[in-house]
């Protein structure tokens, strides 16, 4: 939940599309939804610019031109299908930014299959739950971030796996589904089939058949699952499909104007999150645009780098991001570089204040700010300012409605509210999801009426003919925090952060005999949990602030915390 939702026309008068006086706006529809796959999509840019560069990977030293990555893409979907796996298999795809991820990427939807993203910092449990829930027929697992080891991470999921030959299928009781673990590596690892290895095992025979499973995959098949961030519950599975990411790429192309011309985008995003791979992958595929990849996570001075050597035009980020960004740029100023070739900045994955987007536009100097709004659910994208839009407007608005997207703003009971009226918002369109995978009660509760899938959530915006105002206000709950038998519950809450725009905390009440602080929750989170998902603060309770119906109080618990915060500098414990 993100608060609430406002609808407000101002006094200027409502286009045709708008209800009178209602809460509703249905977004242009100038030009047609596309009909097509990814790896249709593949086949037409490797056409219209096959020597154009796909992908630069700084870190790495690569550079791969659109025919070369159809080429790649080819090879491996051929040799995915040699192996024995069959379109609507799900491939499980754990890795950081490389060349290899976005080949497997489009290499697996070519295939048919549904490539499902998993976080490289998920932990055992993470892992375990997700190749479970979609009961996955192959993990294929790119890139170390630093301090991980898949391989050991494997072995506490899998412990048979240290029994299994080197190069073949692997049998588990834990994860009865899963045939097939590969891996970048050189080492030969019972129970591993390496990476290179499937690259060169397609065959004739694998090769026809990738040619008939393209003719026949239909652009309405589920191409990528995409896990919510398990921040606020265990992850659920959002699926995409090829009409949902293909088009919502488009269209965001096509308002952002990078149809125009050639651009170099400097993607600091991660691939496995839907920013990086339908805002990032997708948008260059429908562009012709380059993906330029820094580094495997994210070092601000290695993106700043890459900017002035690889002179982009395009930066893509979250407001933490360029918080970064612009203190790192700025020492670099200092030493006599300068920064000249940025055209266009996006902003998305969280709210951008009006004070860090005029930061960026001094810094960068670029012609065009834009923010985006939407879920993942959506694929991801809804809002998204146009072009020609005021710079007041574009420093603090999200945009207006993309094209063939509708909205409306409802109260508790269904009823689409007046303009200006806090409500609850629905999205309907081409880019909403078909469900959640094997989550039939989570689908029904999120899409309202399956004839006239709406998604829901909380937000606050002025709607068009307005451009989209969204008032933050984030709400953690139900991260389960469980040490043994002491925890009696542990509510999960956000408090302001100025650099990360909010932080995880957690209030605790334990058992009379137990002695917890901080420390010892952190401790047992560290290695079980994402780290994304550990408590920067924790506070020890005991009683929780209650409605007199008996529900816990966070937004009492916030201020309890940040009062606390505020008057003492080395402890956190109540």
């Amino acid at each position: 939940m993100i608060g609430d939702f406002i609808l407000n026309d101002h006094g200027n008068k409502p286009p045709a599309s708008i209800i009178p006086k209602a809460s509703y706006y249905k977004g242009p529809e100038n030009e047609s939804l596309i009909y097509m796959t990814v790896g249709n999509l593949i086949d037409q840019i490797a056409e219209k610019y096959p020597n154009r560069e796909a992908i630069v990977s700084v870190h790495q030293h690569k550079t791969v031109t659109f025919s070369d990555l159809k080429h790649q893409v080819d090879e491996l979907a051929s040799g995915l299908l040699e192996l024995g796996i069959k379109p609507g298999d799900r491939l499980c795809l754990m890795g950081s930014n490389s060349v290899e991820w976005e080949i497997t990427l489009l290499a697996a939807m070519k295939a048919g299959l549904i490539v499902v993203n998993i976080n490289p910092l998920y932990k055992k449990q993470e892992l375990h739950h997700c190749l479970s829930k979609v009961d996955a027929k192959m993990l294929i697992a790119l890139e170390f971030p630093p301090h991980t080891d898949y391989y050991e991470i494997l072995k506490s999921i899998i412990p048979e796996i240290v029994q299994q030959p080197y190069g073949k299928p692997v049998t588990t009781r834990h994860l009865p589904n899963l045939e097939f673990i590969v891996m970048n590596t050189d080492e030969d690892l019972p129970g591993i089939i390496k990476y290179w290895d499937v690259c060169q095992s397609g065959t004739i025979k694998s090769t026809a058949y990738l040619k008939k499973v393209n003719l026949e995959l239909s652009p309405h098949a589920i191409c990528n699952i995409q896990f919510t961030s398990g921040t606020t519950d265990v992850p659920k599975g959002a699926c995409l499909t090829h009409y949902n990411i293909v088009n919502n790429s488009y269209f965001y192309c096509k308002r952002t104007l990078l149809l125009e011309k050639e651009h170099r985008i400097l993607l600091q995003v991660p691939f496995f999150h839907t920013f990086g791979t339908v805002i990032g992958i997708m948008a260059s595929l429908n562009s012709g645009s380059t993906l330029v990849l820094p580094t495997l996570g994210y070092k601000p001075i290695e993106s700043v780098k890459a900017i002035i050597n690889e002179n982009c035009t395009v930066l893509y980020g979250t407001p933490t991001m360029y918080i970064d960004l612009i203190m790192t740029a700025k020492e670099h100023f200092d030493q006599g570089h300068t920064i000249t070739t940025v055209e266009f900045i996006l902003c998305a994955g969280a709210l951008c204040s009006p004070n860090l987007f005029k930061q960026i536009k001094t810094t960068f100097n670029p012609k065009r700010l834009v923010s985006i709004y939407g879920m993942t659910e959506a694929s991801p994208i809804v809002f998204l300012s146009n072009p020609d839009e005021p710079e007041h407007k574009s420093l603090t608005t999200v945009g207006q409605v993309l094209d063939h997207s509708e909205v409306k703003v409802v109260d508790r009971n269904g009823v689409t509210v007046p303009f200006g009226t806090p409500g609850e918002v629905w999205f309907k369109g081409y880019n909403i999801m078909p469900g959640y995978w094997n989550d039939e009660e989570i689908t029904k509760k999120a899409i309202i009426d399956q004839t006239v899938p709406l998604i829901f959530g909380f937000f606050s915006v002025n709607l068009p003919p307005l451009p989209v105002r969204v008032l933050p206000k984030i709400l953690l709950d139900n991260v389960h925090l469980d040490i043994g038998t002491t925890l009696k519950t542990t509510p999960v809450f956000g408090i302001p952060d100025n650099r990360l725009g909010e932080v995880v905390c957690a209030a605790i009440k334990t058992t009379k005999s137990s002695v917890l602080d901080q420390e010892a929750v952190q401790n047992y989170c560290n290695g079980n949990i994402a780290r994304f998902k550990v408590p920067k603060h924790v506070l020890v309770v005991d009683d929780f602030p209650k409605t007199v119906s008996g529900k816990i109080q966070k937004f009492k618990l916030r201020e309890i915390m940040q009062d606390f915060l505020k008057n003492s500098k080395t402890s956190h414990q109540c």
